[in-house]
């Protein structure tokens, strides 16, 4: 059995938060009395601090999913490109798009921007929510 590293930091945080969580509610069920949820977040909170302590997981395993390997930091998440494709519909076009390619009020013709309020009015057309 390879027992190699494949839980990440923020991953043995987040077990390890679980953990503390599920000891918690293990001891007030069993203070209840309620023996079988006791025993069921006794055995989680079992688990996951053995994750967050050992970095292993074997489901993480059985899935060949490893969390532990970082982003480089060429491919991190702030130089992040926007890809525009052709497929766009006409209401996420920018105002820079040739004419035809632009959404317009049907009530007073002028362009409408994206993230500008608007609906259609009683013939289907779009138009802005001020001329309706």
């Amino acid at each position: 059995m390879d027992v190699s590293e494949n839980v990440g930091d923020r991953d043995r945080l987040a077990r390890a938060a679980l953990a503390v969580v599920l000891t918690i509610a293990a001891i007030r069920s069993f203070r209840n009395g309620k023996r079988m949820r006791g025993l069921l977040a006794g055995a989680g909170a079992l688990v996951f601090g053995f994750n967050a302590s050992t970095k292993y997981c074997g489901v993480n395993d059985a899935l060949d999913i490893d969390t532990s390997v970082g982003v480089a930091e060429d491919e991190s998440d702030d130089d992040t490109a926007v890809v525009s494709t052709a497929d766009e519909t006409t209401e996420s076009a920018p105002e820079s798009a040739p004419s035809g390619a632009s959404l317009t009020c049907a009530a007073c013709g002028d362009p409408i921007v994206v993230g500008e309020s608007r609906s259609p009015n009683e013939d289907g057309e779009t138009v802005h929510d001020a001329c309706k």
